[in-house]
């Protein structure tokens, strides 16, 4: 693996961003970053950024996935990691007595069946490990923050529900993103694309045909509004590919049928 100065995440530190990087990369530099913005402004060189982009359960990190896209960085690995939120109080807190809720909106959202059942105001903050932290700051009881069960080993909080996502299996997919291939210990088997399709009838179809034609196995394809264009739309596209004339055809062939086609990763999984 090629030299890796500084990771960029966002988040605070006991973050799921944060625990990926401690798990692979447990020699280097994580720097906590307030925005999925300023993480891919900081990735180039030797630095690089670790966004979320899709959780199994909501759906697409939009924001992540947006600033990434409108950035020329790339992608080099791609890791999935099991979530397994917990409601977390201070060390004399008690369930009984939560009116409050705070985490990241995506928590917040991963966890909303559990939280329809007790009668607590929600507030989002800007990411997970940071709301728990908070509670110290704000010294209150009645207000509980949703992040990783980790915490337990923290004696300053009380773990008071484990288990509150709505459902088990609940994975989330993040990005390692730069300008240079640290050339991770990954077979690049796999590719991430935006396609923008000619406003011509029957453009999408073509567009998804010579995937077809190609022998290219689709795995992701997400509509999103092109901000600024009402009512035309871009798309995510994940696919799998190792093999680099392959992704060569596919560009020339949907240059006929496209306004754009941009691979934005080639990169192999690392399962945490």
């Amino acid at each position: 693996m090629k030299k890796i100065k500084n990771i960029y995440y966002q988040g605070s530190e006991g973050s799921y961003s944060e625990s990926v990087l401690r798990s692979y990369f447990p020699q280097n530099s994580y720097i906590p970053c307030q925005t999925f913005k300023e993480v891919v402004t900081q990735a180039g060189d030797e630095n690089y950024g670790l966004l979320p982009v899709e959780n199994s359960l909501v759906g697409t990190v939009v924001d992540s996935y947006e600033n990434l896209i409108e950035s020329e960085l790339s992608v080099y690995g791609e890791f999935k990691k099991k979530i397994t939120h917990a409601l977390i109080g201070l060390k004399d807190s008690k369930i009984e007595i939560i009116d409050k809720v705070i985490s990241h909106p995506q928590a917040l959202q991963q966890c909303s069946n559990y939280l329809q059942t007790i009668n607590v105001e929600l507030q989002p903050v800007f990411d997970t490990a940071g709301s728990v932290l908070s509670l110290l700051d704000e010294n209150s009881k009645t207000t509980a923050g949703i992040a990783g069960e980790h915490f337990e080993d923290d004696e300053r909080f009380n773990i008071l529900k484990k288990n509150i996502s709505n459902h088990v299996e609940n994975y989330t997919r993040f990005f390692l993103i730069g300008n240079n291939d640290p050339f991770l210990d990954v077979v690049k088997e796999k590719r991430s694309a935006v396609l923008i399709a000619d406003d011509k009838p029957g453009s999408l179809l073509a567009s998804l045909k010579i995937f077809e034609e190609t022998n290219v196995n689709l795995t992701k394809l997400e509509s999103r509004p092109i901000i600024g264009s009402p009512w035309e739309y871009k798309f995510y596209v994940d696919y799998q590919n190792s093999v680099d004339d392959i992704d060569i055809k596919l560009q020339n062939k949907l240059k006929d049928v496209t306004k754009k086609f941009k691979i934005i990763g080639k990169y192999g999984t690392v399962n945490l």
